[in-house]
């Protein structure tokens, strides 16, 4: 990804795994690349780890209690700052619904970016989209294609994979935990 603030062309990150706990979510250059790790001693804890493509170092950028359903984001101002893995540079603690609105009836729900803009999660065909609210062509910005298995059971013959198209790119933290958050909503059933 280019160091502009607005991309001009999509991106497609791969998922390695099909857990919503611990996964990876790279482009084709590592950049972005993304880890999820919800480790053993922590099993409510799940945080997202960037890679940093030019020095090589993990920064958590969002930790979500699963227990607690709450959530904190690493601030803005502190990116620079504390590069290393640490707990200073993370914000307060949110409710999981001031980022992600879940629908009660159906998976998905309503997505509040970093500027506020809302987004719905929506799933056509069984996989999930993300479209602009109030957008009359109800075009997708996130497509969410799953993993294709050898004769239906098998190993993976292509992994899963996210279109997301560059007016959302600059908010890929919060896409990828409000996508693990209703996600885990379809996978549980808790609507």
């Amino acid at each position: 990804m280019s160091t502009d603030d607005t991309p001009s062309k999509s991106i497609v990150l791969e998922l390695a795994t099909n857990s919503v706990r611990n996964n990876t979510f790279a482009a084709a250059e590592d950049d972005p690349y993304f880890e999820v790790v919800t480790r053993f001693w922590h099993p409510n804890i799940t945080k997202i780890n960037k890679l940093d493509p030019n020095t090589a170092v993990m920064t958590t950028v969002c930790e979500i209690d699963k227990k607690e359903a709450k959530i904190r984001f690493l601030k803005q101002d502190e990116k620079e700052k504390y590069p290393q893995d640490s707990p200073i540079g993370l914000g307060e603690w949110l409710s999981i619904e001031t980022m992600l609105k879940l629908a009660p009836e159906k998976p998905g729900g309503i997505f509040v970016d970093s500027d506020g803009v809302e987004y719905r999660w929506k799933t056509h065909n069984r996989n999930f989209q993300l479209i602009r609210c109030g957008d009359v062509g109800r075009l997708p910005i996130v497509l969410y294609y799953p993993c294709k298995r050898h004769f239906g059971v098998w190993r993976m013959s292509k992994h899963a994979t996210l279109e997301i198209k560059p007016q959302i790119i600059k908010s890929l933290e919060r896409l990828i935990a409000s996508y693990l958050l209703v996600e885990r909503q379809r996978r549980h059933h808790i609507f």
